[in-house]
């Protein structure tokens, strides 16, 4: 595998010249270009595409976390890391914040490089892996539960399916007690644990005997049947049951845990579309503030990722129009909230379609479905970025607090 592309940002020349000499020493990447230029470094990456930059912290923190914040923003597939001899945790959290995937602290380890540098090719590696020929895999996630996921994943793929006619699978991650089989009201004689143990040699005729077909059309690979049989999955099983998935299916959804565990993780890596589930509240939307600073953090913040408002009523005191500018993160759709008609068709085993076609919260997922498949423009860009707390102290003080 090639080497990763760097640029290197810094007007201090000995950390320059000693990046150089470490990345040559580790062999990780390889520095193809420096400059002690904001101005040039961005025209740099408009033209060169690398794919990692060493940005050094000038003297002026909040100008340097500006131009971090707008790199992050402007250049999604750009691995940015930020370089300063300040090391005191609120500096390293609001660079975190405003966008940047990793931190090195002067003068810089070469443990510390490498380290970068691994990260990096992961996640090009992911996005190749993503960009291949195949299905498309979408997570739907939410790091807190009672979001509605599973409502959300089996009403989505059945509208995939009912507006396209391509091959749907879905996948219940969440191992130990998924509920993707009671949505669907089907008796599976298998599960992911069958294909987990079988992936590498699972043809078409095989893999259709461990997934059950729903009278929708959708096909369902459910959760072990007993509990403790989830730990006997790992990270990479999930990777290569859903790298056989994507070579025999047009779309993949997976219903994925509210941890952050390592299935987790690799099923997100692999992901083609992350929709974060967040409510219309506080409290679920600060919860979801911190789950994109991990995605940050570990290099899953990108173009990838779509806000999706579950139950979602309006709310004078939180505009939906201004989430996006609150989480810098587009708001992809919305699931209006219809209580008595998704907890119906729960209970009897049905999907929305089958029980209220006509209703707004069925329609919803048909028009999500067509966003997704391309038969309807998604939105435009996110608003420009803004502080989290700035907007909460905004909402409260219009609440008169």
């Amino acid at each position: 595998m090639s080497r990763i592309s760097c640029l290197i940002v810094e007007t201090d020349q000995e950390s320059i010249r000693q990046i150089d000499i470490l990345s040559r020493r580790s062999g990780a990447f390889e520095v193809r270009w420096k400059t002690h230029s904001l101005t040039t470094g961005v025209d740099i990456i408009r033209k060169h595409a690398p794919e990692m930059a060493i940005v050094g912290l000038g003297p002026d923190v909040d100008d340097s976390i500006g131009n971090i914040s707008m790199m992050a923003r402007d250049f999604p597939s750009l691995y940015l890391v930020v370089l300063s001899d300040r090391t005191d945790s609120d500096l390293i959290l609001r660079v975190i914040r405003a966008g940047a995937h990793d931190f090195l602290s002067k003068p810089v380890k070469e443990a510390d490089l490498r380290s970068v540098a691994e990260k990096a090719a992961k996640l090009r590696s992911t996005r190749k892996e993503s960009a291949g020929r195949g299905g498309k895999i979408i997570s739907v996630f939410s790091n807190k539960g009672g979001n509605g996921t599973t409502t959300i994943v089996v009403n989505l793929a059945d509208a995939l399916f009912r507006l396209t006619g391509k091959k749907i699978a879905v996948v219940d991650l969440v191992l130990a007690h998924g509920d993707v089989t009671m949505f669907f009201n089907v008796n599976p004689s298998y599960s992911i644990l069958d294909l987990a143990k079988n992936a590498e040699k699972a043809d078409y005729d095989f893999l259709h005997t461990l997934l059950v077909r729903h009278t929708s059309g959708v096909y369902v690979l459910a959760d072990p049947p007993l509990v403790e049989e989830a730990e006997q999955i790992a990270a990479s099983q999930v990777r290569e049951v859903l790298t056989t998935l994507r070579s025999m299916f047009d779309y993949i959804i997976v219903d994925t845990p509210h941890q952050f565990d390592e299935r987790t993780l690799t099923a997100l890596e692999m992901s083609d579309i992350i929709l974060l589930v967040s409510l219309l509240n506080l409290p679920s939307l600060k919860n979801t503030q911190k789950c994109l600073e991990l995605f940050n953090r570990i290099g899953l913040r990108d173009e990838r990722v779509r806000l999706l408002l579950s139950r979602y009523l309006p709310n004078d005191e939180i505009p939906k129009e201004s989430i996006e500018g609150i989480m810098n993160c587009p708001v992809f759709s919305s699931i209006p909230n219809d209580y008595p008609t998704v907890i119906s068709s729960i209970n009897r085993g049905k999907l929305l379609s089958e029980v209220a076609p006509d209703k707004e919260v069925t329609r919803s997922f048909d028009q999500m479905a067509a966003i997704l498949d391309g038969s309807r423009p998604a939105k435009g860009e996110p608003a420009k970025r803004k502080g989290f707390l700035g907007n909460i102290e905004n909402i409260f003080r219009r609440r008169g607090a």
